[in-house]
């Protein structure tokens, strides 16, 4: 019974991972735009290129979904129109918000700023003295957003973290997020692939290892948590998983 469910899961997931936004529109996050096709098909003829931040919206259709696996990502071939063109795009390169502003957002606070309203002033918790954390003093800020969305900054002894939630985004959508904003390059770069599996690997002097939790019952597994850590003078941590409807993003670094 509990497998049938987990399997019931997955194919939820994995089907409404893009689909969820039918009935919104979206934003293209391909930095060098999105080609629309005459038919939901890699070799199908090029009709057009949507630009980077292009608002499109799906068309509903009674057509059977077709899976398309582009960088790693599973995403399906949606029917839009754009520029009097109808055509098919891999919602792969969607994103339920403006994309990151190229040049202006550098961090992720900076896109925070670009896409949502604080929620009341920043909470600040202190234990001990800031000045004098050596001896267990820590400093917690939070931030809450009008749509639900957060930001933590922790400070502690040698060691520092940012959180952000954010609704609604999938594993997949935030990767593409993250490949955007300049402050997570050294995570995802422009041309790496969504990791699948757990892997260790050099970039110059700084070595990198990646863990992917992972349930696996069909095809394409169910992506549950990516995790990575380097060094670089500090050594650095990062998570992406989802509780609920919210993506968790954490970036930690100490010594």
């Amino acid at each position: 019974m509990k497998k049938q469910l987990l399997i019931l899961l997955l194919s939820f997931f994995l089907m409404t991972e893009w689909s969820l936004a039918q009935q919104r529109s979206l934003w293209v996050a391909a930095k060098s735009g999105l080609s629309i096709r005459e038919k939901p098909s890699t070799t199908a003829k090029v009709l057009d290129k949507i630009p980077y931040g292009t608002k499109i919206t799906l068309l509903n259709t009674e057509e059977e979904s077709v899976s398309v696996i582009t960088e790693g990502m599973l995403g399906y071939w949606e029917k839009v129109s754009y520029n009097n063109k109808t055509g098919y795009i891999v919602n792969s390169y969607l994103l339920p918000l403006p994309p990151p502003k190229q040049g202006t957002v550098k961090i992720m606070n900076d896109y925070f700023k670009q896409v949502y309203t604080p929620f009341g002033s920043k909470l600040v918790v202190n234990k001990g003295e800031r000045d004098n954390i050596e001896e267990g003093g820590y400093e917690l800020q939070k931030q809450l957003y009008k749509n639900g969305a957060e930001w933590h900054a922790f400070t502690g002894y040698e060691y520092g973290s940012q959180t952000w939630f954010l609704p609604d985004l999938t594993m997949q959508q935030g990767f593409i997020l993250l490949r955007l904003i300049p402050e997570f390059n050294e995570i995802f770069g422009d041309k790496d692939e969504f990791p699948l599996a757990d892997k260790t690997f050099k970039k110059g002097e700084r070595e990198y290892s990646f863990k992917v939790d992972k349930e696996q019952y069909s095809d394409y597994p169910w992506i549950k948590r990516i995790s990575v850590e380097y060094e670089d003078g500090a050594i650095y941590n990062f998570e992406m998983y989802q509780i609920e409807n919210q993506l968790v993003i954490t970036l930690g670094a100490g010594v």
